[in-house]
C-alpha cells in the first residue's frame, strides 16, 4: 500500500464516523493535517511511507479522531453521575434489604432462603436502575434545552437546632419506648380500660424476647433518648453528637433485624404485625442513617471554612 492509499483509507475511515453534513469538511481539514505533518516527518525519515505511518500512529485510531468532529451523545450529564450512582447504590440496598426483612417475616428459620428472596427482588433493582436512568436523561435534556435557568441558592447548614421542635419529638419518642416498654398498659390507657380481653393478650411479648432481645433494644432506645437530651441541653449539634446518632441508628438497625428473625409477641397475628411495622421502621431508618450521613458532611464541609 502506497503512502497516498494509506492517508485515503485513514480519511475514509474518519469521514465515515462522522455527521453527513459535516463529511466533506473533515476530509478536507483532516487531509490537510497529514500532508503537513507528513512533510515535516519527511525531514527526518529516509522514505514518505515511514513518514505517512508515523504521522497516522500520532494521530490514533480513526474512531478517536472522529469522535473529536462531532458533539458526544450525552444521555446523562457527567456532573450527575455521582447523585446517580449514589442513588442508585442507596435504592438497591433498600430494595435488597427490603427482600430479607420480607423474608425473615414470612418463613419460619427452617423455611427461609435469603438467595431466593434477593432473586425475587433483582427485576425491582434494574426497574429502580432504569428510571433513575430515565430521571437524569430527561433532566439532562431539560437543563440543555433551558441553559439560562438560574441558579437557586439553598439555605446554608449550621450547627445550630430548633429547642422547641426537638423537644416535641423527644417527647413523642418517650411516649413510643413506654408503649413498647408495656403496650398492654398503654391499650389500657387509650382505651380507657374497654378493650377486649382478646386485645390484651394479643399484646403479650413472647418469652424469649422478653429474656435477651427485649432489654437490648430498650436499652439502645433509652440510650438514644438520652442523646437527643443532651443535643436539646446544648443547643446546637455538635460533631460528637452527629457521630454517636448515627452510630446508634446503624446498631439499632441491626439489632431491630436480628428481632424480626425470632418471634416478638405471642399472637401471630400481632407478631405479624409488629414485624412488618419493624421492617417499615429499619427501611425508613437507613435512608435517613445515609441522608444524615451526607447532611453531616455538607455541614462539616461549611462549618469548617
Amino acid at each position: 500500500m502506497t503512502a497516498d492509499e494509506m492517508i485515503d483509507g485513514y480519511v475514509a475511515e474518519v469521514v465515515l464516523l462522522t455527521p453527513h453534513r459535516q463529511r466533506a469538511d473533515v476530509a478536507r481539514e483532516l487531509r490537510d493535517l497529514i500532508t503537513q505533518e507528513v512533510a515535516d516527518a519527511a525531514e527526518t525519515r529516509p522514505g514518505r511511507d515511514d513518514a505517512v505511518a508515523a504521522v497516522l500512529a500520532g494521530f490514533g485510531r480513526p474512531a478517536d479522531v472522529a469522535a473529536r468532529y462531532r458533539a458526544p451523545i450525552v444521555l446523562i450529564d457527567p456532573s450527575d453521575t455521582r447523585r446517580l450512582f449514589t442513588l442508585g447504590l442507596g435504592g438497591g440496598v433498600l430494595l435488597l434489604a427490603g427482600a430479607v426483612l420480607g423474608e425473615l417475616i414470612d418463613h419460619a428459620p427452617a423455611q427461609r432462603d435469603l438467595a431466593a428472596a434477593i432473586d425475587r427482588a433483582t427485576p425491582f433493582l434494574f426497574a429502580w436502575l432504569g428510571l433513575l436512568v430515565a430521571w437524569f436523561a430527561v433532566a439532562a435534556w431539560w437543563r440543555r434545552r433551558h441553559p439560562d435557568a438560574a441558579w437557586k441558592p439553598r439555605p446554608v447548614p449550621t450547627d445550630r437546632i430548633s429547642r422547641a421542635g426537638r423537644a416535641a419529638a423527644l417527647a413523642f419518642y418517650i411516649l413510643g419506648t413506654l408503649s413498647l416498654a408495656d403496650p398492654a398498659a398503654m391499650l389500657r390507657v387509650v382505651s380507657g380500660g374497654h378493650a377486649a380481653p382478646a386485645a390484651y393478650d394479643a399484646m403479650a411479648y413472647d418469652n424469649d424476647f422478653l429474656a435477651v432481645r427485649g432489654p437490648i433494644v430498650l436499652a439502645l432506645l433509652a440510650l438514644s433518648l438520652l442523646l437527643q437530651a443532651a443535643v436539646i441541653a446544648q443547643g446546637r449539634r455538635a460533631s460528637w453528637s452527629d457521630q454517636t446518632e448515627l452510630g446508634l441508628s446503624l446498631v439499632l438497625c441491626v439489632v431491630l433485624t436480628w428481632v424480626l428473625a425470632n418471634p416478638v409477641f405471642v399472637s401471630g397475628a400481632a407478631d405479624r404485625t409488629a414485624k412488618e411495622i419493624v421492617a417499615v421502621i429499619i427501611l425508613i431508618s437507613l435512608a435517613d442513617l445515609a441522608f444524615s450521613l451526607r447532611r453531616h458532611r455538607v455541614r462539616q464541609a461549611v462549618l469548617s471554612h
